[in-house]
């Protein structure tokens, strides 16, 4: 083997100020040896070494950097003045670039350190200082105290803290050899050294870093420097300034960071304090803040998206030019941070990363058109989803915080749905952002998506349903409906962003959730059983409406039924019981019918060609039982009996609301949802203003009629504030949009039939009350409400023998025979509302000739006829008073749903004047008037169907008719004998009332008693009603069995007995306390009630026939 020198340091120039001496052998030098050697050695010689290290001292580093960049002619100097200028802009632009960088302070003399020999080394060995310190610290030599610089790196997946660099006393900073600066671009990684940065650095940076170096060297002279070291490095810093290109128009005090502890701690030490705060651009406007849609803008804090690792890739834009929010950028606010800024910022802006914007799972319905009534990407731009080969339709799996910033349509479309070839489903989301240098620039954002089992949501799901489906401005009046179809833990759940009152109850198996929102909802976001967020629901936008219209609107709140009818213009109409619901999900169709009948609102009320009126049915099913103040819906809702399933026993049912004392609360729960639809009705229709006329019956009592109208005030008052619609209310004293149903009824009768009232009785004969007018030429001479009616007249008769309804009305649904009188009568209207006019066409004449049949129909006709009598009582007194002058019965118009029962008395089943029991009516007349006979007829309504006259009349203007203020002269006339004791001062005052005088009724008094001794007209109206069956030949409506025609009781006396006896019942339980809280009735009509009482038990013993 051949010997050969190796050189452990580059040889030495010729002209070196060494000299050489025996190999191996220790000589004795002076102290500038070290400073000759390196000043002689030959760098540009073969296998030149790249730093200095071969200084046999712990701080070889460090005081190597300082003898290089201190010695002008040194040949390395140019290359150690770059690694120089390299950290320091590391150090300056730091926060700028978002650069990991982190300092530690090193206190030599602190006891830690001194407690371990390396430390307690450094510390003994700590360079001495002099002629090249830049600065001195009280009572601490400078060496003593030192930073070291950290940088974050990334080995292995795992993140570390290294070591780069240390501040030194002579020259601010000394980078390490071969340090790792990471993704620093002036970091060499193959000659593993800074370079000069100045090439890496666009304009602004340079400018920001030229500050900062102003700023560097007018802080060394501040802290006791010597003036050699301080003239050196601030003749380094001017040089590196020259190479930096400058902005004149930067202030100072935008360009420095104001976070104190930027570098993890202060760096405070002399001059070291100029590293402390690196420099910030003047802040910009975000780039990144997404811009929402016109109508969204200003609504929420500005969302701001973070995405340090994509977005300078996809704009091809550096991070520290892309701006965030209060001087941070891509590049400063590094990702260990983003949840200490988004807490700093929250009242500021909403800070987001894309993962807080997208779901990790994808959702789906196995059904192609799940979600008929949501919004989903356009098909024609979009790949169809299939499973297992089967389009599905998606949960949109981003979060709802998106539609704070765009409508659901604006929203759909930066949505698209890509299949890959592997199965997995693309979700690419592009969103408009505010750009470099306020360029709006577009993100495309994306998640891929497993199609996973658990994850299908199958085929049947909950009911969804948005009512009203429509907006228009002022409206604020939204519901949504959940049911989950009992599906369990099988069904997804909604939630309701904006609702103002929400309420979940159960019923049986099936969750049920109701929602009230001021604005029509926008999305849906979905949970599972585990309230997680699973995806959204977009809904599309419903149709805006413009009001330009005014609706007069009149409503009948009958005792069976409620019509409503408007007018536009000139023309009274029925109220258009539109569809206004929203169907989100594609539910059974049976579950849906079932679940909006019982516990919100159908979508079409039933029968569908004829819909009103409908049912003065209340439910409560599912009512809240936190509401102090009930609310419409929630609380209470109209209800629409089907014939066949109706169970008016059930508990949350609610009947008979107009006439039923206690329960104001439900008639005011009914009218105020009526009230509400109504007016949802008027919106989507455009109206902008509702005058609203409304009907009582005159039988109301003081106190009723009170209450009344000021239920209707403080409704129409509510909606005024929440439907955008003005609504207009009738005062007690408004006669023109608050009249009794006899008086709409007449109204109706002369205005829209264009019959004439010249001497004229119209009755409005409803389900509790028939309201009768009684006219002369065109004026009103008087008006009364009795309770006898529909119910008095079928309703309560049949209800004594349930077996009829079963046998002959074929009606099988319900347990008849177990009805309370409200539940019995409730159903019962439902039927005849629904059935009855093909049970007349089909089976009246079946049965005419039936012993039950004929009796029902004597029962019934003796009702008619009796209320028939009592108005000639009327038409006699009223003669007696000279308040008209005629000899003779007036023709009769005859309305409301109770008018229809005169079918019922003709074997064909359909009234005319024709009919035998017109002839008999019109007998009644004159029998009890005393006026002569005529064939005067009976007329029914022929433009509308029966129940439409009174809300008819109630919208009608410019009336021919001539109404006056009769309240003094209205009131009842007895038509029999009674007796009335009044509680006076503790006294008991009687007030004896003839059969031809009237009922004073004073309100302030209280009513001990109600007496009618003995029974005189009534017995004389049964005698006169079988004369005429006789007389006439009536054959299709018989003689009671065992009557002895006879005015005179004695010769009917069990009878008569029975009728006093349930007369005085009935006296007992409705004719006694405070007057205005009493219905007065007529003595006659009493009377009549309890005779069709007894004749019902009597017929009831009739047996019908089983089919």
């Amino acid at each position: 083997m051949s010997e050969k020198t190796v050189l452990l340091l580059p040889q030495m120039r010729e002209d070196s100020d060494i000299s050489s001496d025996v190999p191996g052998k220790w000589n004795e030098q002076q102290s500038t040896a070290f400073h000759n050697v390196a000043t002689s050695l030959e760098y540009n010689a073969p296998g030149a070494i790249k730093n200095i290290s071969s200084v046999p001292t712990m701080w070889a580093r460090p005081l190597t950097f300082e003898m290089v960049l201190y010695d002008r002619r040194h040949s390395m100097r140019s290359q150690f003045i770059d690694q120089w200028q390299g950290m320091l802009a590391a150090v300056a632009l730091a926060e700028m670039r978002g650069l990991p960088l982190t300092a530690k302070l090193v206190e030599l003399g602190s006891d830690k350190l001194q407690g371990v020999s390396f430390g307690k080394s450094l510390f003994d060995l700590k360079p001495n200082y002099g002629e090249r310190n830049l600065y001195t610290l009280q009572n601490k030599h400078p060496w003593q105290d030192l930073y070291v610089f950290l940088y974050e790196v990334e080995i292995d997946n795992v993140r570390h803290k290294r070591p780069v660099g240390m501040t030194s006393p002579t020259t601010l900073v000394v980078p390490s050899a071969e340090a790792d600066w990471g993704k620093l671009p002036w970091w060499n990684r193959e000659l593993q050294r800074l370079q000069a940065p100045q090439a890496f650095l666009n304009a602004e940076e340079q400018a920001l870093l030229w500050m900062w170096l102003r700023n560097l060297s007018q802080q060394l002279g501040q802290y006791g420097g010597n003036d050699t070291a301080l003239n050196t490095i601030t003749g380094l810093i001017v040089d590196f300034q020259r190479s930096l290109a400058q902005n004149q128009e930067l202030q100072p005090e935008e360009c420095f960071s104001t976070n104190e502890q930027f570098f993890g701690i202060p760096i405070n030490r002399g001059a070291l304090i100029a590293l402390n705060k690196p420099v910030k651009a003047p802040p910009e406007p975000s780039s990144v803040a997404l811009i929402p849609s016109r109508v969204k803008t200003g609504k929420q804090l500005p969302l701001l998206l973070y995405d340090p690792e994509e977005m300078p890739k996809v704009w091809g834009v550096e991070p520290q030019n892309i701006w965030l929010h209060e001087g941070q950028t891509l590049a400063s606010l590094k990702p260990g941070q983003f949840a200490h800024f988004k807490e700093r910022w929250v009242k500021e802006v909403n800070l987001v990363k894309k993962d807080d914007l997208f779901f990790p799972e994808l959702y789906f319905i196995e059904l192609e058109d799940g979600l008929p009534g949501a919004l989903l990407p356009d098909k024609k731009k979009n790949d169809v989803i299939r499973f297992n080969n089967k389009p599905v339709t998606p949960l949109i799996p981003l979060n709802s915080m998106l539609v704070d910033y765009f409508t659901p349509e604006e929203l759909v479309e930066k949505i698209t749905f890509k299949m890959q070839n592997n199965g997995k489903v693309r979700l690419i989301l592009n969103l408009p952002l505010s750009g470099v240098k306020q360029k709006q620039q577009s993100y495309p954002l994306y998640k891929e998506y497993d199609l996973k089992e658990e994850n299908c949501l199958g085929e049947q799901l909950p009911v969804v349903q948005i009512w009203p489906n429509f907006r228009t401005e002022g409206w604020q009046e939204y519901y949504t409906f959940y049911y989950d179809s009992e599906l369990g833990a099988k069904a997804f759940q909604i939630t309701i962003p904006e609702a103002k009152d929400s309420y979940d109850f159960n019923v049986g198996f099936g969750k049920y959730q109701l929602s009230k929102s001021p604005a029509f909802p926008e999305v849906f976001p979905c949970t599972d059983g585990q309230g997680n967020l699973i995806g959204m629901i977009l809904m599309k936008s419903p149709t805006d409406i413009n009001k330009n219209r005014d609706w007069k609107v009149g409503v009948d709140f009958g005792t069976s039924f409620t019509n409503i009818f408007i007018k536009l213009k000139d023309s009274p109409e029925p109220l258009p019981l539109k569809n206004l619901q929203r169907q989100i999900t594609k539910a059974a169709p049976d579950t849906i019918l079932n679940a909006l009948f019982e516990f919100f609102i159908p979508e079409n009320f039933i029968p569908q060609d004829k819909p009103l009126p409908i049912s003065s049915v209340l439910t409560t099913n599912g009512k809240n039982p936190n509401h102090e103040v009930k609310l419409p819906i929630f609380d209470g809702r109209m209800y629409i009996p089907n014939n066949k399933t109706f169970k008016p026993q059930e508990e949350h049912i609610k009947t008979n609301l107009k006439w039923q004392k206690g329960n104001t609360e439900y008639y005011q729960l009914f009218i105020s949802h009526l009230a509400l639809h109504i007016s949802a009705l008027a919106a989507e229709s455009g109206v902008k203003s509702i005058q609203w006329a409304i009907s009582y019956p005159s039988a109301f009592s003081h106190a009723e009629r009170k209450g009344y109208v000021s239920s209707w005030k403080k409704i129409l008052t509510d909606l005024g504030k929440t439907t955008g619609i003005t609504h207009k209310y009738p005062t007690p004293n408004d006669s023109k949009h608050l009249k009794t149903e006899s008086l709409a009824s007449a109204q109706y009768f002369a205005d829209y039939e264009r019959q004439d009232l010249v001497y004229t009785t119209c009755i409005d004969m409803g389900g509790g009350t028939s309201d009768i007018s009684i006219w002369d030429s065109q004026k009103i001479v008087h008006q009364c409400s009795v309770l006898l009616a529909g119910r008095d007249i079928f309703s309560e008769i049949v209800r004594e023998n349930p077996s009829f309804i079963k046998n002959r009305l074929e009606d099988n649904f319900g347990g008849w025979d177990r009805l309370h009188t409200g539940a019995f009568n409730a159903k019962l209207d439902v039927w005849l509302r629904l059935e009855s006019e093909n049970w007349l066409k089909n089976e009246r004449e079946q049965i005419a000739d039936e012993e039950d049949m004929k009796g029902l129909v004597t029962v019934m006709a003796i009702g008619v006829a009796g209320l028939y009598y009592y108005v000639g009582i009327l038409l006699k007194v009223l003669k007696q008073e000279g308040k008209h002058s005629r000899e003779g019965i007036t023709p009769v118009y005859i309305g409301g749903n109770g008018s229809r029962f005169l079918h019922w008395l003709d074997d064909q089943g359909n009234f005319s004047p024709a009919s035998e029991i017109n002839k008999i009516l019109s007998r009644m007349l004159s029998s009890a008037s005393g006026f002569p006979h005529s064939n005067i007829e009976t007329v029914l309504t022929n433009r509308c169907q029966p129940k439409d006259e009174v809300a008819c009349g109630l919208v009608l203007e410019d009336s021919r008719l001539e109404v006056r203020d009769i309240k003094e002269d209205d009131r009842l006339i007895a038509g029999e004998a009674c007796l009335i004791i009044y509680n006076i001062n503790q006294e008991d005052v009687p007030d004896k009332i003839t059969a031809n005088s009237r009922i004073k009724q004073d309100d302030e008094l209280e009513l001990k008693d109600f007496k009618i001794p003995e029974l005189v007209e009534l017995p004389k109206f049964l005698c006169e009603f079988h004369k005429v069956l006789k007389e006439l030949n009536i054959e299709e409506i018989f003689a009671l069995k065992d009557y002895k025609m006879s005015p005179d009781t004695k010769d009917n006396s069990e009878l008569w007995k029975r009728t006093q006896r349930a007369l005085e019942d009935i006296l007992i339980k409705e004719m006694k306390g405070k007057s205005e809280e009493i219905r007065f009735e007529p003595p006659f009509i009493l009377g009549l009630k309890a005779l069709l009482r007894v004749l019902a038990k009597d017929w009831a013993k009739i047996k019908t026939p089983q089919k």
